[in-house]
């Protein structure tokens, strides 16, 4: 019981259960990793402890997936109102901030409509609903009764404060965020710990959906913070600044973190934290595990309908694992990487290929054996066309650096790369590592060479990539590439052909319709001591 404004009259403990990131509601590896059932089943494990459970889901759930895109991110909705176990109830004890992925959809419609048949809260403290473009806006709050600017909930006695951020990743002219003016964002946050003060929240937490670095920074600015429970992220992290606690969970729901907090009668809040791994030794849930086979099956009836091929239809089949999974392709090269890459190499028969990480959407591993459709759909998530035009070495060692320079967050801006070989060097702190990437440490192999050579700075090489990081590469630092910012790309020489047409057109003229790529060490990490 509540005391004195700050006070419980003893002490009270209660739990967190934090996920972020999830947009396989089946999970990974055909259902064997990860999966929202099996979310289900550890929050029933952590309530039978006794202890209250706040279950926090970071951001990014209904956009991007196969299922989302054929089904309109219904399914995603549809499986987290079962999360609590009552199907007819308001899940009073889970809240979930906006991710960037939120806003992939341009019909606003669709968001606005699967927000309102949550059966739980969002909290939303940066981030505005307009109706008319270039407008300011108001906050969704004012347009949906389960979306709140923060949100005090009583969680076993005890009062715990919640404000939402969420990074300005996706514009759309129906959203418009405090984001980027960093004066409005320190505004928006200093806002919304004062709401939660004067609501005599006992214990703060930050849900958030931005980068790590940003989270660091909110933590050092605003030391009232308790915890920052943050996605954007697709790997574990755990960081201290101050006394604030930051941690984000593997996606897709590989794993989870669950909380410890202690609010004793008389001191400072406490929270111990662990990860859990969300495999096979934690069971599905039955009531969840049936909503999950009943999508599966409506979507393979969507993809029927409006593709007119079946989903789990044989198209070739690989001799090694290809990683997809987001941490791998963002971070390392790849299998994966180096043969979609060497497809754009071929068929627009330039000297070098490369293709961003961000842009191999499936998330999940091909094991050895079938390649399927619906390995390419999860692939070849984004449309793109195949564009060709030439580049300096100097200018490709600037994309090269750019490639790795965010290599420990699993950015989306990692290249993975054909006729290239490439060494860079990590210095630096493991918190704040300095990467290098120098001349010598880049070979290319032109097209009809048999040798890797080194790079020439003022030789033009013919590369091929895809359209959108001709248009668009300046979003992710590729300053080269920023025709979709009212400047300037590379003159084109070849574009307009489809990336996965040309994929398939690859395996099926394979021997035995085989993938035969490995890791070959075109991509080499040097750590320096």
């Amino acid at each position: 019981m509540l005391t004195t404004k700050g006070h419980v009259d003893h002490d009270v403990n209660f739990t967190i259960l934090q996920i972020n990131d999830v947009y396989k509601i089946e999970g990974l590896e055909g259902g064997d990793v990860g999966g929202i059932a099996r979310v289900r089943t550890l929050r029933k494990q952590l309530e039978a402890e006794g202890r209250e459970v706040l279950v926090l889901h970071a951001g990014d759930l209904l956009f991007p997936s196969v299922m989302s895109k054929y089904l309109r991110a219904q399914p995603m909705i549809k499986v987290l109102n079962l999360l609590d176990g009552d199907p007819a109830a308001f899940d009073k004890d889970l809240v979930v901030v906006f991710g960037n992925h939120e806003f992939d959809d341009k019909d606003p419609g669709l968001l606005l409509g699967r927000v309102a048949q949550s059966d739980f809260a969002w909290v939303s403290s940066n981030v505005r609903y307009r109706s008319v473009k270039d407008s300011y806006g108001a906050p969704f709050s004012q347009r949906l009764n389960n979306v709140h600017d923060v949100i005090v909930l009583d969680v076993g006695g005890v009062r715990v404060g919640i404000f939402g951020l969420t990074v300005d990743a996706q514009r759309r002219d129906y959203v418009t965020y405090d984001y980027g003016d960093i004066a409005a964002r320190k505004a928006s946050i200093q806002s919304a710990l004062g709401r939660l003060k004067r609501e005599n929240a006992q214990v703060i937490i930050a849900l958030t959906h931005q980068d790590l670095d940003q989270d660091e920074l909110m933590a050092k600015d605003f030391p009232e913070i308790d915890i920052v429970i943050g996605g954007h992220e697709h790997f574990y992290i755990q960081r201290k600044v101050g006394n604030t606690l930051i941690t984000k969970a593997d996606s897709d729901a590989q794993s989870a973190i669950v909380y410890n907090v202690r609010v004793p009668a008389d001191g400072p809040v406490t929270a111990e934290h662990r990860k859990v791994e969300i495999g096979p030794g934690i069971e599905h849930d039955p009531v969840v595990d049936a909503e999950v086979q009943h999508w599966i099956s409506e979507l393979s009836k969507a993809v029927k309908k409006q593709k007119g091929y079946d989903l789990l239809t044989e198209l070739g089949t690989t001799k090694y694992l290809l990683e997809g999974v987001e941490p791998a392709v963002r971070g390392r090269e790849t299998a994966l990487g180096n043969f979609l890459a060497d497809a754009v190499r071929n068929r627009m028969n330039t000297d070098l290929a490369f293709i961003n990480g961000g842009g191999i959407r499936i998330n999940d591993d091909i094991p050895p054996g079938p390649i399927t459709n619906y390995d390419m759909e999860g692939i070849f998530y984004f449309n793109n066309n195949l564009v060709s035009f030439e580049l300096t070495g100097a200018e490709l060692l600037d994309i090269l650096r750019n490639s790795v320079s965010k290599a420990h967050l699993g950015d989306g801006r990692f290249l993975q790369v054909s006729g290239i070989k490439f060494n860079y060097h990590v210095g630096g702190t493991k918190d704040n590592p300095i990467y290098t990437i120098n001349p010598g440490d880049v070979k290319i192999k032109p097209q009809g060479d048999v040798d890797f050579i080194p790079l020439e700075l003022n030789r033009k090489y013919t590369t091929g990539t895809i359209d959108y990081i001709w248009e668009y590469g300046y979003r992710d630092g590729y300053k080269i590439f920023s025709q979709g910012n009212n400047g300037s790309s590379p003159e084109i020489v070849q574009k307009g052909i489809d990336f996965r047409s040309t994929v398939e057109d690859v395996i099926a003229k394979l021997r035995n319709r085989m993938v035969t790529t490995q890791v070959e060490g075109r991509i080499i990490k040097i750590q320096e001591p």
